[in-house]
C-alpha cells in the first residue's frame, strides 16, 4: 500500500475522484499495479478520503474496462483486456483481427478485409468450375515455385495497362502480400544491415523486418508521403538495403506520394545504391476519376520491387498475390522461395487468371470503390460532429486515421469502446508516439452500424475530456 500511493498528493479536495482515478490508471498502464487492487476501505483509511470517492475512481477504472470486479474476492487488473489482446495487435492489423475478439465487437473498424456479402461468391464458384472441367486433375497438381504461366501472363497484360514494363521471369507468384514482403527483406539485407520505412507502416512488415534482426530506420510521413530530407540524412550516414514504402493510400495513413517525391526517390535509390519494396496494397480502391500511379511504373532503372495481393480486397481466404523482381537478384529470390513456400495452390491461380481476364475483378474492384465511398462519406460527416479530433480524407482506401485530443490515450480510449462493442486500432499499436492517434477500418461496417458506432466513440471522447487526464 505504501509503495502504490508514496507519489499521490490531493491538490485539490474537490473531485478527489479524477486525480486518483488519473493515478491508478498510469499504475495499471506502467503495470506496477497487475493483479489484485487494494479495498476500498483500504485506500479510503490510509489517505483519508471517503470511500465513496475511492469507489467512483474504481467505477471510472471499471468503466474503461481497466479493471473487475468478483464479488467475494475483490477487485482485479483486467488482464485479459489489458495485456493480451492489446499486445496481439502488434502481431496482426492487415488481417481479421476481429478472430481475436469476435464475441465482443459488434462494430467492426479493426478488420481490413472486406464485408463478406461483397465477395463475388458466384463468379469465384463458376471461375473454379470452369478450371475444374478444362484441365480436370490437371488443375490439382503443384506446378512449381515461379508459379501458373497462364497467370503470369494475365498479370503481364494487366499490368502493361497500368504503364508497367514486366518480363514473365520477372512475375513471381507468392502467397500474399506478406509472404513476399518476408523473402525480399530476406533477399536483400542480412542481420544488422540498415533498411528504412516510413513511420508509421503496416505492422506486418515492420514484425518481418524486426524478425530479421534488421537496423530499422523510420523516416517520418509528410502530407504527401515521405519526408526526403530526413531520409537523405538517413542515407548519408548508413548503409540502407532497402526502403519499405506504401505510396498509394498509406497504412495506416491514408497518404499518397507525390509525383515530385517520387522522382526524387527513385534518383535517391539510383545515387544511393539501394532498393525501394513497393508495397501496392490499396491502389485499386481509388475515388478519382484515374487510378493513382505506381512508383514501378516510374522505374527505368530496375530500383523498384513491386509487391501487389489481390487477397485484402478480392478474395481474402486464396492468399495470392505476386511481385515483380529485378533480374540481378532473381536467382536469390528463388532460392529463398523455394525454402519458404515454393507453390501456391494451381487452382487457385488458375481461377484467378479466368477472373482477371474476363474482368470480373476490375467489375468488383469498381464496384467495392463506390461502396467504400460511399461508407467514407458518412463516416466523415458522422466523425465532423466530434469536437477536437483532426483526420485528412484520403482519395483512396479504406480506413481514416485521425487525430485524438492530446490528453486522450488511443489504448484507454480502445478498452472502453470495447464496453459498447466497438472496435478501432489504437495508433498505440505502431508506436508510443501516435498514442493519441487511432486507425478506423471501415471495409467491413455497415452504413447503419457507422451511425451508431461513431456515436459511441463520441460519447467516449467526451468523457476522457470531462475527466481531463
Amino acid at each position: 500500500m505504501n509503495t502504490i500511493f508514496i507519489d499521490f498528493k490531493i491538490v485539490d479536495n474537490n473531485f478527489v475522484y479524477i486525480p486518483l482515478f488519473a493515478f491508478l490508471k498510469k499504475k495499471i498502464e506502467t503495470k506496477e499495479i497487475s493483479d489484485q487492487l487494494p479495498s476500498i476501505r483500504k485506500v479510503s483509511n490510509f489517505l483519508n478520503i471517503s470511500s465513496n470517492t475511492v469507489a467512483k475512481a474504481y467505477s471510472e477504472l471499471e468503466k474503461i474496462n481497466y479493471i473487475k470486479f468478483y464479488k467475494g474476492k475483490g477487485t482485479f487488473v483486467n488482464k485479459s483486456i489489458f495485456s493480451n489482446i492489446h499486445l496481439k495487435f502488434d502481431f496482426i492489423e492487415h488481417e481479421d483481427i476481429n478472430l481475436i475478439t469476435q464475441n465482443k465487437i459488434h462494430f467492426d473498424f479493426i478488420s481490413s478485409s472486406p464485408n463478406l456479402s461483397f465477395l463475388p461468391v458466384k463468379e469465384i464458384k463458376k471461375a473454379i468450375n470452369y478450371i475444374l472441367d478444362r484441365d480436370l486433375e490437371l488443375s490439382l497438381i503443384n506446378e512449381g515455385p515461379f508459379g501458373n504461366l497462364e497467370l503470369r501472363n494475365a498479370i503481364q497484360e494487366n499490368l502493361y495497362k497500368q504503364n508497367i514494363i514486366a518480363d514473365i521471369d520477372s512475375i513471381q507468384i507468392l502467397s500474399g502480400a506478406q509472404h513476399g514482403i518476408d523473402l525480399i527483406s530476406k533477399t536483400l539485407a542480412f542481420a544488422k544491415d540498415y533498411v528504412a520505412i516510413e513511420n508509421p507502416t503496416y505492422l506486418g512488415a515492420l514484425n518481418s523486418f524486426k524478425k530479421l534482426n534488421l537496423n530499422i530506420k523510420k523516416i517520418a510521413l509528410e502530407s504527401d508521403g515521405i519526408n526526403i530530407s530526413e531520409l537523405k540524412k538517413i542515407l548519408l550516414k548508413f548503409p540502407i538495403k532497402f526502403l519499405y514504402i506504401m505510396p498509394n493510400f498509406q497504412t495506416p495513413t491514408g497518404v499518397t506520394l507525390s509525383l515530385k517525391k517520387s522522382k526524387q526517390l527513385l534518383k535517391l535509390a539510383d545515387t544511393f545504391n539501394f532498393y525501394i519494396i513497393e508495397d501496392d496494397s490499396s491502389s485499386d480502391l481509388y475515388y478519382s476519376n484515374t487510378a493513382p500511379r505506381s512508383l514501378k511504373s516510374l522505374d527505368t532503372n530496375n530500383r523498384v520491387i513491386y509487391i501487389k495481393s489481390y487477397s485484402k480486397i478480392f478474395m481474402p481466404g486464396f492468399r495470392l498475390g505476386f511481385a515483380i523482381i529485378p533480374k540481378q537478384i532473381l536467382n536469390s529470390f528463388f532460392n529463398n522461395k523455394i525454402l519458404s513456400d515454393s507453390n501456391t495452390s494451381t487452382l487457385y491461380q488458375k481461377a484467378f487468371a479466368y477472373l482477371l481476364k474476363e474482368g470480373v475483378i476490375e467489375k468488383h474492384m469498381s464496384t467495392s470503390r463506390r461502396s467504400f465511398k460511399r461508407i467514407q462519406n458518412i463516416l466523415t460527416k458522422e466523425l465532423k460532429k466530434i469536437d477536437d479530433i483532426s483526420f485528412t480524407i484520403p482519395s483512396g482506401g479504406c480506413s481514416l486515421w485521425i487525430k485524438l485530443p492530446e490528453n486522450i490515450s488511443s489504448k484507454s480510449l480502445y478498452n472502453k469502446l470495447l464496453l459498447d462493442g466497438v472496435g478501432i486500432v489504437p495508433g498505440d499499436n505502431y508506436s508510443i508516439l501516435f498514442d493519441n492517434y487511432i486507425k478506423l477500418n471501415f471495409s467491413r461496417i455497415t452504413k447503419n452500424e457507422v451511425i451508431k458506432a461513431v456515436h459511441h466513440l463520441k460519447n467516449a471522447i467526451e468523457y476522457f475530456q470531462y475527466l481531463n487526464i
